[in-house]
């Protein structure tokens, strides 16, 4: 998720205020300028953080400036000062830090804030990648009706298979074996290799112990094929489990 603010740096900004009242000559900030794009290239965030804390001083109607500085804050977990410049930014017209800041209070635990920043990003921008976070954002809440809907729509544009787990988790915690099994099979032909753990899963809960343990070694012997450790950690403790049941 880093990477995704990142990049929103990078599509085309709204609302580019010039602060007129600035001390700082033109030679000096194209030098300035020039300073940041160097560290960007470098990825040195701690040099970016104070270059662009210079920059908003001098330019404070600046709304993409805001918006970076709101991003580092971010990629840092502080998300209080994010906030506070992802605020200052869509005040100046910058619309991609709507969905930045949507995605803060998803990480906060403020699901119905997010959701309404979200939707508010979607009026102005239809980013397809948002709807996973939405209905995500509903699932949070226990508001299943609404998170099934949104993971419907992600379905169609999500590559990886994670909105169809999600699904299947859901028809789960309903009590929908069947629609379950069958979402979570979906997320397994886009290649989501942990939803071997949520078919895993599924049958421990049905008591099918002889099934739970099938998927989970098919699992394992894909995880190791692609050297995940993290979720062969996993498949052996849900396989441990198993054994401990039987």
């Amino acid at each position: 998720m880093k990477r995704y603010l990142i990049l929103l740096l990078l599509m085309a900004n709204l609302g580019l205020g010039v602060q007129s009242f600035a001390v700082m000559t033109k030679d000096e900030r194209i030098k300035l300028e020039d300073q940041i794009d160097e560290a960007y290239e470098k990825e040195d965030e701690e040099k970016l953080l104070l270059l662009i804390t210079k920059y908003v001083k001098e330019f404070p109607n600046n709304a993409e400036y805001l918006n970076r500085l709101g991003v580092l804050y971010d990629n840092k977990e502080n998300y209080s000062e994010a906030e506070k410049w992802y605020l200052k930014a869509i005040e100046k017209g910058n619309y991609n830090a709507i969905s930045n800041l949507a995605y803060i209070y998803f990480e906060k635990g403020e699901y119905e804030k997010a959701i309404k920043y979200y939707k508010e990003y979607q009026k102005i921008a239809d980013n397809t990648d948002n709807y996973y976070w939405i209905a995500a954002a509903y699932d949070e809440l226990e508001d299943y009706k609404n998170a099934k809907e949104w993971f419907l729509k992600s379905i169609k544009f999500d590559k990886d298979g994670y909105s169809e787990e999600r699904l299947g988790i859901i028809y789960k915690k309903e009590g929908n074996q069947k629609e379950a099994e069958k979402w979570y099979s979906a997320s397994l032909k886009k290649g989501n290799l942990w939803a071997y753990d949520s078919l895993a899963a599924l049958y421990i809960s049905m008591g099918d112990y002889k099934t739970a343990d099938k998927w989970v070694r098919k699992g394992l012997e894909m995880a190791k094929k692609t050297n995940d450790t993290e979720l062969q950690e996993e498949l052996q403790e849900t396989l441990d489990n198993i054994q401990e049941l039987r």
